[in-house]
């Protein structure tokens, strides 16, 4: 503990003003002891370090700098290492070939570090990582000890450290090449992206460039579908208003969608099937007529009828004008 002291102590004098951190809670066991350890790391590094507690509404507790950077640790000596790196103001110049490839990084990428405290391998590539994620608002970066969170460790597939899960499917393990992994997520079609990061350019209120990547593609995005299918309205929302603004200028793309969604009708739940139900009007396409009358004939409740009656309203006046 000495060690680590002096250590946050160095950091905190280095500090030219006071950072925050965050704790997003759940009330385990897990997040209890991590409370204990942020309190003891804004004590010993004085006032240059605010602990702010917030109930979380993660599964996982999690530390979250005022980056966004997020650590699911319960940091000993070389995590803590690195998180307080993550909160420092100066990050380490970067390589060239990693500088080239941030450069070249359009879209958001979401990267999943899983380390371990005794791994050799992990500090330089998780100080890469952390480095390119405090100088590209692109990248999403969550670090995450796979010994303290071995259940999602084993959840995801995770066999060894370090592990990078980029997307929520690419991944590479061990001594990999940091640059070579990026360049991967540089070159990554828009239409491949999962519904993680096209989500995070919808909350960037980015829904107008999602709109042109799909215009472009001249086709739905099956991440898209996910997020519209999404038993939460604050993630359906940025998603319909890509909808909205595709019916203007590519109703097809819009149909495709709505198609697809109503063929699976029977898993959504009623707020997710009532803004399918609206979107399918809102394409103008007379080939949902047979489906939104089925659905009206089967067991409806109010808001689903107005949702059905809504949508052949706007079918019928797309077919009259």
């Amino acid at each position: 503990m000495a060690d680590t002291d002096t250590l946050i102590r160095s950091w905190a004098e280095a500090l030219s003003s006071p950072v925050t951190l965050t704790l997003h809670t759940t009330g385990t066991h897990t997040s209890d002891e991590m409370k204990r350890f942020g309190q003891h790391l804004a004590h010993t590094a004085g006032e240059n370090l605010v602990l702010a507690l917030k109930k979380g509404e993660a599964p996982l507790p999690f530390f979250q700098t005022e980056k966004g950077l997020k650590f699911f640790t319960l940091p000993g000596k070389k995590l803590l290492e690195l998180l307080l790196y993550a909160m420092a103001e100066d990050p380490d110049a970067m390589a060239e070939v990693l500088a080239s490839a941030l450069q070249r990084l359009e879209l958001p990428a979401t990267l999943d570090l899983f380390v371990a405290e005794a791994c050799p391998f992990c500090p330089r590539i998780a100080r890469q990582l952390i480095t390119l994620a405090l100088q590209s608002p692109h990248i999403h970066l969550s670090l995450y000890d796979g010994t303290l969170f071995r259940e999602e460790a084993e959840h995801r597939g995770v066999q060894a450290a370090p592990t990078l899960i980029y997307d929520g499917d690419m991944r590479w393990s061990g001594q990999f090449d940091v640059a070579s992994a990026m360049e991967v997520a540089a070159g990554r079609s828009p239409e491949d992206l999962s519904p993680n990061a096209l989500r995070a350019l919808l909350e960037e209120g980015q829904a107008s460039r999602v709109t042109a990547m799909m215009a472009e593609a001249e086709k739905p995005f099956e991440s898209m579908t996910t997020l519209l299918a999404d038993e939460k309205w604050s993630i359906r929302l940025g998603a319909m208003v890509v909808m909205e603004e595709l019916a203007e200028t590519h109703p097809t793309i819009v149909s495709q969608t709505a198609a697809t969604l109503l063929a699976r009708r029977s898993t959504l739940n009623p707020g997710a099937l009532g803004d399918i139900i609206y979107i399918a009007g809102l394409s103008g396409d007379p080939v949902h007529l047979s489906t939104l009358r089925e659905i009206l004939a089967g067991p409806c409740d109010d808001a689903l009828q107005d949702a059905v009656d809504e949508a052949l309203e706007a079918l019928a006046e797309k077919a009259s004008s």
